[in-house]
Formats: C-alpha cells, structure tokens, sequence
C-alpha cells in the first residue's frame, strides 16, 4: 500500500510540473496570436491593452479548463488498468 501512495505522490507531482509547463506554453501562443491580430487589424490603441484584454478573455474561457484533462486523463487510465489487473 506505500507503494501505491508513492506513485501517487510522485505522479501528481510529473502531472503538476505537465500541467503548469502546457499552461504557460499554450497562453504564450495565446499572446503571440493576439500580438499578430493586434498588427494585421492596423494598430488600433494600445498592444498592451489590446493583448490583455485578449488574455483576460482567453482565462474566463473554456478553453484553458480543458488543460486539466491533465489530470483527469491518466488517473482515469489508471483506475481502469488497476481494476482490470485485480478484479477480472
């Protein structure tokens, strides 16, 4: 049983460490799609504000939830592996 509670630990934490590296990786290309749109729509205001606000939106969607298939993918996986292994 402390065998299992290693792997755990030890698989959250590769998750995690997935898990925060996909997030920044996606919003870069999520900043630099919106830079691109802020020059091909002719400079209108500020690229700060425009790329903020681009961001803001982006969090508020769904899109960025989706990453916690991260986590949710693997365990199912693992579940479904255990199970078959000791029960069938």
């Amino acid at each position: 049983m402390l065998s299992f509670f290693k792997f755990f630990v030890i698989g959250f934490a590769g998750l995690t460490v997935l898990y925060g590296l996909l997030s920044i990786y996606v919003r870069s290309l999520v900043r630099e799609r919106l830079e691109q749109d802020w020059e091909d729509e002719g400079s209108i205001g500020r690229r700060d504000d425009y790329v903020q606000k681009g961001l803001d939106d982006y969090a508020q969607s769904l899109r960025p939830k989706l990453l916690l298939g991260v986590y949710i993918l693997p365990l199912i996986t693992f579940c479904v592996i255990f199970y078959m292994t000791n029960f069938m």
